[in-house]
């Protein structure tokens, strides 16, 4: 698999649009498994790295291409958004064919259009969601070992649920965030929490305007602790006021989520 090493500088999402360039949109699904996240990394392959070495060679041109948000490294997505410019005058429609011609099976680029030169992958979101996917039976299907987290120990699923009511709305996440992150600007609003039980599979979706690093995942152990009875419903509700990493619960794996769609 081919390392793709930019200097970041190189990458700058803030570009203005050039003149009598076009402004190309992507969507792009991956399976992380096997890589860093979406943002390029010095020494270990990334999805960015790869969609950016890939259009290169179909454009014959360097390209800057920026992507709707970062991921964690192992997690998925169904529809990451990107946007580049470029001076190719490859139809937009051709581009997935000849993109997936030489990106690895576990990177698809699943549409591409010509997009207003001010719209840009990141400031233009409304809002992004996630999906996590948690299997309780006994023992893990091997089917499901990438995409879902195995937790085969008893919960109250209907105490997750009462906790995961309090999400919605505008809070202080800084308890939710990566530990050692700067915990200034961590105010975030969830329009939605929904968790749904199907068989020995749940399945919890979030969306929200942004996400902190790790926001989703913490998140998902915090119910689960509740669940268990780790977290009192009353100490859950307090994590927003803390301010406390230490309140909150463990990160769940970050196989288990997923991008599901990002709103324009």
């Amino acid at each position: 698999m081919e390392i793709v090493k930019l200097r970041s500088r190189n990458l700058k999402s803030e570009t203005e649009a050039p003149l009598g360039r076009r402004n190309i949109h992507l969507t792009i699904a991956f399976d992380g498994t096997a890589y860093h996240g979406w943002q390029i990394q010095r020494n270990a392959p990334s999805i960015q790295g790869i969609v950016s070495a890939a259009l290169t060679r179909v454009t014959g041109e360097p390209v800057s291409l920026t992507g709707s948000g970062r991921t964690d490294a192992g997690t998925h997505a169904r529809g990451l958004v990107a946007n580049f410019f470029t001076g190719s005058k490859v139809p937009a429609d051709r581009l997935p064919p000849a993109l997936n011609g030489m990106l690895p099976r576990d990177i698809r680029i699943l549409a591409a259009r010509d997009v207003p030169a001010d719209f840009h992958a990141r400031k233009s979101a409304r809002s992004k969601i996630y999906r996590y996917q948690i299997y309780r039976g006994t023992v893990l299907p091997p089917c499901l070992l990438r995409e879902y987290f195995h937790f085969p120990y008893p919960f109250d699923f209907n105490r997750m649920e009462a906790a995961a009511r309090l999400f919605p709305g505008e809070h202080d996440f800084a308890g939710y965030a990566k530990t050692g992150l700067d915990v200034s600007g961590t105010i975030r609003r969830i329009f939605r929490y929904d968790i749904r039980q199907r068989g020995e599979r749940i399945y919890m979706t979030v969306e929200g305007n942004g996400f902190l690093r790790h926001m989703v995942r913490i998140m998902t152990g915090t119910l689960l602790e509740v669940g268990q009875g780790r977290i009192s419903l009353s100490d859950f509700a307090a994590i927003f006021e803390k301010r406390d990493r230490t309140r909150a619960g463990f990160t769940a794996p970050a196989h288990g989520l997923i991008l599901v769609r990002v709103r324009y």
